[in-house]
């Protein structure tokens, strides 16, 4: 998860810069330029893990959700999930999750006006799900009776697997009580591509204080069990950017799986890249 510090390197900055936003500091840059250096594809994989986000948040509130989870939402950098899931419900509810103290104040000032939309801001160890269940954000806000899209775009990659507290022992307790027909978004960095550039920019990241645990399709697969995982299953992010050059390098496994989704057929998700305003 992203660093409280302003004297250190933020992964949610990192991120920023990556995408081309202009929510970051000097250290944050100097760790992005020196990752970049290790795996010169890095800014290009980062943009095809964002544009599949958008792509699904998208796909998924046309076919009627209305609620979004962005767990580790990180700077805010436009057109974003929030922005997406309410220009096709202006009604829509939504709360964004971050430990980052910076991320929460910039984003709490940016959702002030959002109605018709409820948003909430929530700053929260993403990886307590008792908490964040718990909080008033969440209670406020989110219905649980009805479908939610929970969203972990390139996030779960900074959380260690423990024995003691599994990956995907946390990601349950939010499967749990999504009700029938949510969705699971997930893009996940991974080492199976790139090999040793991946691993020596992950080996940087985490001596700089932005810890990045790579894994393997196999041990990314477990986070959607007892979800139907929706075609193409867990691949490569550009596979669903459509508009977008395809590159033969990437860093990460993207997937989407539904709670009950017998609604879904083949064509049924609207893959147009959301716009910026």
């Amino acid at each position: 998860m992203p660093t409280n510090s302003l004297t250190r390197p933020s992964s949610a900055r990192i991120h920023n810069y990556l995408l081309g936003g202009q929510d970051n500091y000097a250290e944050d840059r100097a760790m992005a330029q020196r990752a970049v250096a290790k795996m010169p594809f890095l800014q290009s994989a980062v943009h095809h893990e964002r544009m599949y986000a958008l792509l699904m948040v998208q796909a998924l509130a046309i076919a009627g959700i209305r609620q979004l989870v962005d767990f580790g939402c990180g700077m805010p950098h436009s057109p974003d999930p929030v922005n997406v899931i309410t220009r096709v419900h202006p009604n829509a509810r939504a709360v964004c999750i971050d430990n980052d103290a910076l991320v929460h104040s910039y984003t709490s000032a940016l959702m002030r006006a959002g109605a018709p939309a409820a948003v909430a801001h929530l700053r929260a160890d993403i990886s307590e799900p008792e908490s964040v269940l718990a909080s008033r954000e969440i209670l406020q806000t989110i219905n649980w009776r009805e479908p939610v899209i929970l969203l972990f775009g390139s996030v779960l990659h900074h959380i260690d697997d423990t024995p003691a507290r599994p990956l995907s022992a946390i990601v349950d307790q939010y499967k749990m009580v999504a009700a029938p027909g949510s969705a699971l978004v997930v893009t996940h960095a991974t080492a199976d591509f790139a090999g040793k550039p991946a691993r020596k920019t992950a080996k940087a990241m985490t001596a700089a204080g932005c810890p990045v645990y790579l894994r393997t399709k196999e041990q990314i697969a477990p986070l959607f069990n007892d979800w139907h995982l929706v075609p193409p299953g867990l691949a490569e992010p550009q596979g669903v950017a459509l508009d977008h050059p395809v590159h033969s390098q990437t860093a990460s496994y993207a997937g989407m799986a539904r709670k009950e989704a017998r609604w879904l057929s083949s064509g049924s998700l609207c893959l147009t890249r959301p716009s910026t305003p």
